[in-house]
């Protein structure tokens, strides 16, 4: 296949900016999502210097509609089956999944996570794995907090994070830490 048409993508613009889906043509996984704080990186990357095109494609066209639904507070299912986990490491691989189980309305930490994956030592390394994640939003990050319940970086930025918690119904203190019961 030629090479300008090995990947295609999509664009969502939102109310915190435009957001890029990109797949891969030949089976139909969705191999990066950019944030809009990741514009430049979406610019310079591989995929753009494809010449990519605009995605319609049926599956494609319904994941970004329900991304769209998921960034107006409704609660939406993924399938992570429609992600090319090629490009991810195992140990991101086992963290991703891991976090893709934090129910709607829940949170949990660095820490937690890393006990989950039965490495409990590595909370610094589940935190590098999330905020590498190449599926945003489908692998809900923003559902990892700090151990003292303050929002650590995120690919959309902290602002885009606390937004996406508020929407699920997590709720903050006067120095933005998450106040809520309902740990992962």
């Amino acid at each position: 296949m030629n090479e300008e048409k090995r990947y295609y993508y999509g664009t969502l613009g939102s109310k915190f900016g435009e957001i890029v889906f990109v797949w891969r043509f030949a089976d139909n996984k969705v191999v990066r999502i950019f944030l809009p704080m990741q514009r430049d990186l979406f610019r310079s990357s591989e995929y753009r210097s494809w010449g990519m095109s605009g995605i319609n494609n049926r599956a494609a066209l319904e994941l970004i509609r329900k991304m769209e639904s998921l960034l107006n507070g409704n609660p939406v299912e993924v399938s992570l089956d429609i992600v090319d986990w090629t490009r991810t490491a195992a140990f991101q691989r086992l963290v991703l999944r891991t976090e893709g189980k934090i129910p709607r309305g829940m949170v949990s930490t660095y820490g937690r996570i890393a006990l989950k994956v039965n490495r409990p030592h590595a909370a610094r390394a589940v935190g590098r794995a999330l905020a590498t994640n190449p599926f945003p939003l489908i692998i809900p990050c923003h559902r990892a907090v700090r151990s003292d319940r303050s929002l650590a970086g995120y690919a959309g930025g902290v602002k885009m994070k606390k937004r996406l918690l508020e929407l699920e119904g997590i709720e903050f203190d006067q120095k933005d830490r998450v106040v809520t019961t309902r740990f992962w």
